[in-house]
């Protein structure tokens, strides 16, 4: 079930949505939010729906200002984040506790209160949607042994050092703004009201990081009220994408000319210098852009001006309130612009300002926002899906604290059966694996680049360097693996072959570097002893799956099991056996 995802109360969230204010569009005809199969809430069709391939606007579900995204940028304390320099994802946890602890001041208040922190609707502090690190010991031990612990899914270091960063900031702008409840732990205090408020960040951090999206340059990270309410799909499904333009200056976050790109940060010395020589230019002798920007200018915007030139001759340092009255410029220049470009796209068109409200804070620039869109035909009644990547079980529980069955991005790492293998045997095979680590990891790279037209990137099967490998570099021990259903990796394969070759055949190609031997190497089909060494291997990594013998793991097979957290797991468990089993079977046919 996708509980973390879940959102507790729609209703506010979709009073949230109407607020002209929030700048946000919510297509009510074509869709509603209501119970999911899946958990918690999803997004369904409430007519079918045929989106036009040309017109993107046609498949249009949701449209919401950058303005009104929960984001580091946006928040009240967006000029204490980027004093500390803290961005990315702890900017947005920051952001997001200091809203919280706002309560009703915030913008974001409706949407922060419909996010759902517990299992089900009692505020149980024992059901608390945590991260698996923090899960009791009973639940993360069923975990041993798979992906999941490989890739630290169950060490809670991460959390702590999140918090001690948090709590650094708290401490230092504790006499700007109050630290919200989590970040205000007492050394001398009870040290059960101590763990609650870590508990309480660490929930705090899962239900953000399980709904970030990531934006564009200036905002890095956000939280975009509505676009969160779409499920997962795991298996190609697709039926809505999250869309931004995510190329913008990450100055002031305009995907337009600014003059941070020529100029610099709106506190450059470059930007100073630029816009005081325009200011100290008074004398009559103003070129026509000038005059067309004090035409714009309010009565406020002049009494500025004017005490921002008497301190200029009272001093010749600029200040930072000097500095950000000419950054307070700069964006009105910016909002009367938009609102001239927008009035012109709406010219022709009728539209009904509501009371109360400018044209500016209701008119949505595309360019400016994020949306959801449809992707392809649906009928109604069907749940619409989104995809958070091709991720595997691992990677979904420790994110987004759900799992998929029979999840089709699953892998099984054979990593580390290879360690204990080189820990454990004669010098030979340390030899063979040691010259795969440093020489034959990088070449077999090269030969999939070339092959599979490979793009290099950064992921964990590559490290920085390709011509530095060492046995220490855990990259071609990660490369080791073998993918859902059964297919092994042919980092795998070619391992099973090198371990199985001759003395005389490993002699060869280890003292070439001929590229020609290599590629025959590879294509080399698996001998017998290859596959068994490979089985052999597989059956290690199965056995080391602990949690299949414990009784959690028979009443999940019996269908008796209903705690959320060891459902997760044993589909987990689930997942990994069968790959195993069927990789096994393959190899003895």
């Amino acid at each position: 079930p996708y509980l973390t995802m879940s959102t507790r109360n729609y209703p506010e969230l979709h009073e949230w949505l109407k607020n002209p204010r929030n700048k946000a569009y919510w297509d009510n005809d074509k869709v509603e939010v209501r119970s999911s199969k899946l958990g918690g809430l999803g997004v369904f069709a409430k007519t079918s729906i045929t989106p036009v391939e040309d017109d993107p606007e046609s498949g249009l579900l949701l449209r919401i200002s950058k303005d009104a995204i929960l984001s580091g940028p946006n928040s009240y304390i967006s000029n204490l984040l980027y004093d500390a320099h803290i961005d990315g994802i702890f900017a947005l946890i920051l952001a997001f506790l200091y809203e919280k602890a706002q309560v009703k001041n915030s913008p974001w208040y409706d949407y922060i209160h419909s996010i759902n922190f517990h299992v089900g609707s009692t505020k149980d502090d024992k059901r608390l949607m945590l991260p698996a690190a923090l899960w009791p010991d009973e639940d993360r031990i069923l975990l041993q042994g798979t992906d999941a612990e490989l890739m630290g899914v169950i060490d809670p270091q991460d959390i702590e050092e999140d918090y001690s960063i948090c709590l650094q900031f708290a401490k230092d702008n504790a006499n700007i703004v109050k630290p919200p409840y989590e970040l205000t732990p007492d050394e001398n205090g009870d040290k059960a009201e101590n763990e609650r408020k870590y508990r309480f960040f660490a929930a705090a951090c899962f239900a953000v990081s399980s709904r970030a999206f990531v934006i564009d340059d200036f905002h890095q990270l956000a939280l975009v009220p509505a676009a969160d309410l779409f499920n997962h799909d795991a298996r190609g499904k697709e039926d809505v994408h999250f869309v931004a333009i995510a190329h913008v200056c990450p100055f002031c976050g305009r995907c337009d000319e600014c003059g941070h790109d020529e100029y610099g940060p709106p506190d450059s010395e470059a930007e100073e210098y630029e816009v005081v020589n325009n200011d100290d230019n008074k004398d009559g002798k103003d070129d026509e852009g000038d005059d067309k920007m004090d035409d714009g200018k309010s009565d406020d915007d002049d009494n500025d001006d004017e005490k921002m030139e008497d301190d200029d001759d009272d001093q010749h340092d600029i200040d930072s309130l000097y500095i950000e009255k000419l950054d307070k410029k700069l964006k009105n220049e910016m909002r009367k612009k938009d609102k001239e470009r927008l009035e012109d796209k709406e010219e022709d068109e009728s539209f009904d300002v509501p009371d109360g409200y400018n044209l500016d804070e209701i008119l949505l620039d595309p360019d400016q926002c994020c949306d959801i869109v449809l992707q392809k035909k649906v009928k109604k009644g069907d749940e619409l899906l989104n995809t958070y990547g091709d991720l595997s079980n691992a990677i979904l529980i420790s994110k987004y604290g759900f799992t998929v069955k029979s999840n089709p991005n699953d892998t099984v790492c054979l990593g580390r059966q290879i360690v204990e293998l080189r820990d454990g045997t004669d010098g030979e095979i340390v030899k063979r694996l040691d010259w795969w680590s440093q020489t034959g990891f990088s070449l077999l790279k090269e030969y999939k680049k070339e092959k599979f037209d490979m793009q290099e990137d950064e992921s964990a099967e590559e490290p920085d360097d390709e011509n530095s490998v060492t046995a220490d570099d855990d990259s071609w021990l990660l490369a080791i693996s073998i993918a859902y259903p059964r297919d092994l990796s042919l980092d795998a394969l070619c391992l099973g072959k090198l371990l199985a070759a001759s003395d005389v055949e490993f002699q060869k190609l280890s003292a070439s570097n001929n590229k020609q031997a290599f590629e025959t190497f590879v294509g080399e089909k698996i001998d017998s002893k290859g596959k068994a060494f490979l089985s052999g291997i597989c059956q290690k990594r199965l056995s080391s799956l602990e949690g299949l013998k414990s009784p959690v793991y028979s009443q999940f097979v019996k269908g008796q099991l209903h705690d959320w957290r060891k459902h997760m797991i044993c589909n987990i468990l689930k997942d990994e056996k069968s790959i195993l089993e069927k990789t096994i079977k393959h190899l003895s046919a």
